[in-house]
C-alpha cells in the first residue's frame, strides 16, 4: 500500500514538473524592476496570452496592444479580470497572489510603453458635414 502511495506522489510531482516546464519562456529582456512581473505573467498568463503578452496564435488576445492601454483598460479592470475572470477567461486567483498581480500589471504597463503604443483615435464621421 505504501508503495502505491509513493508511486502516486512521485507521479503527481513528475506531472507538476512537466507542466511547469511547458510554460512559455520570456524572449524579451526587461529591466530588473519588471522581472518579477514578467516571471509571474509567464507562470500564470503566457500559456493563453502568448510569450511576452504578444498573443499571436493564442487562445486569448495579446495584451501589448492599444486596446489594453490604461486609457482603455485601467489597472483596476486588469486586476478584476485576473481575480474574477470573465465569460472568456477563468479566474487566475488560485495561480497568483495580490502582490504578484501588482507585479504583473507593472510588467504589462512597462511592456506597453516599451512597444511605443499609442491610443488609436476614432475615425472622423463624415456624416456630420
Amino acid at each position: 500500500m505504501k508503495t502505491q502511495y509513493a508511486q502516486s506522489v512521485f507521479s503527481a510531482a513528475a506531472l507538476l514538473v512537466l507542466l511547469s516546464s511547458c510554460a512559455p519562456k520570456p524572449t524579451i529582456k526587461v529591466p530588473v524592476e519588471f522581472e518579477a512581473g514578467q516571471k509571474h505573467f509567464h507562470k500564470a498568463c503566457a500559456s493563453c496570452h502568448g510569450v511576452d503578452a504578444l498573443g499571436k496564435q493564442t487562445r486569448a488576445p495579446g495584451l501589448i496592444d492599444s486596446e489594453y492601454l490604461p486609457v482603455n483598460f485601467s489597472d483596476e479592470e486588469l486586476r478584476k479580470q485576473i481575480i474574477e475572470g470573465s465569460e472568456k477567461m477563468p479566474s487566475q486567483r488560485n495561480k497568483v497572489s495580490d502582490p504578484e498581480i501588482e507585479e504583473i500589471i507593472k510588467y504589462l504597463r512597462y511592456s506597453q510603453r516599451a512597444a511605443d503604443l499609442v491610443v488609436e483615435e476614432d475615425e472622423p464621421d463624415d456624416s456630420d458635414e
